[in-house]
C-alpha cells in the first residue's frame, strides 16, 4: 500500500495509488463501512434498522435473492444476489429511505466490488451509486448517480435528475473475478464525475445533475433487479464510503 493525499473541494483525503480507495477523507459529514464482524452476516430487513448502522435490506421476490453477509470474507464482504426464479425480484442494500447525502454539497461515493456472476438476460440489472427513496425499479427511482452493467460486462454510467437521464458507456468491461473501485464524485453539480480505479470515465460536462433542495439528498444503493423472468445476477461490495462538506 501506498498512500498519499490530495485536496478536492477544500477538504483533505488520503488514498491507496495501488488500489485507488480513498482510505481517509477528511470531510465535514463522513460514513465508512466495511462490514465487519457478525453483526453483517444477517442484514437487517427494511422498517427494521439495527442501532448503529443505517443500512438495511429490501427483498423482492420469494426466490428469494439474497442480501448477506459472507461468512469469514476478507475484509467483510456483503453479497447480493438474484435467484433463477421465474419472477420480480429486488436485492437492495441501502439506507432504508434516510436520505442524508447532498449532491449540492460536494458528496462523494465510493464502493469496491465484483460482480461474480454478471446479468444473464435482458432486463435483469445491477446498480450501485447514489439514489433517492426505493421503487419498483431501480430505473424508475426518483434522482440517482450511478454505475450499472450488462451481461457482457461493460460498465455504463446512469444518471437522473428528475429531468435529464444519462446513459454513457465508459468503455471499461469487467469480468466475474474483478474487483474494481468505483467513485462518484460531485463536487461540481454541473460536472458530476464518475472514476473506476482512479481514471476518470466520463467526458467533462457529461452530467450536469439539475436537481434542487430535497431531491438531490440521496443515499447509498446497491441492487439486483429484474421485472420478471429467470434471469440472475449478483455483485459483492467489500466497503462502501461517502463523504462531503455540511450546508
Amino acid at each position: 500500500m501506498s498512500t498519499t493525499s490530495k485536496i478536492r473541494a477544500n477538504r483533505l483525503e488520503f488514498y491507496d495509488t495501488a488500489t485507488f480507495e480513498t482510505v481517509l477523507p477528511v470531510a465535514p459529514v463522513s460514513y465508512s463501512q466495511d462490514f465487519l464482524g457478525a453483526a453483517f452476516e444477517t442484514i437487517p430487513p427494511a422498517g427494521s434498522p439495527v442501532q448503529g448502522d443505517p443500512f438495511v435490506k429490501r427483498i423482492v421476490g420469494a426466490g428469494p435473492p439474497i442480501v448477506a453477509g459472507i461468512l469469514r470474507a476478507p475484509g467483510g464482504q456483503v453479497q447480493i444476489a438474484l435467484s433463477a426464479t421465474a419472477e420480480k425480484e429486488d436485492a437492495v442494500l441501502y439506507w432504508d429511505d434516510n436520505l442524508a447525502m447532498d449532491v449540492l454539497a460536494a458528496a462523494e461515493f465510493e464502493t469496491r466490488l465484483v460482480l461474480p456472476v454478471l446479468p444473464s438476460l435482458a432486463g435483469v440489472q445491477a446498480v450501485w451509486g447514489l439514489f433517492s427513496a426505493w421503487i419498483d425499479g431501480p430505473a424508475n427511482n426518483a434522482c440517482f448517480l450511478a454505475f450499472g452493467v450488462n451481461g457482457s460486462g461493460a460498465v455504463s454510467i446512469l444518471a437522473f435528475d428528475g429531468v435529464t437521464t444519462t446513459t454513457f458507456a465508459t468503455g471499461v468491461v469487467v469480468g466475474t473475478t474483478d474487483w474494481h473501485t468505483y467513485r462518484v464524485d460531485a463536487n461540481s453539480p454541473t460536472d458530476i464525475r464518475f472514476y473506476i480505479d482512479g481514471v476518470q470515465v466520463s467526458s467533462t460536462g457529461l452530467v450536469n445533475f439539475a436537481a434542487t433542495g430535497a431531491l438531490a439528498v440521496l443515499q447509498p444503493y446497491l441492487a439486483c433487479y429484474k421485472a420478471a423472468g429467470a434471469g440472475v445476477a449478483s455483485l459483492t461490495t467489500d466497503y462502501v464510503r461517502v463523504w462531503m462538506s455540511r450546508r
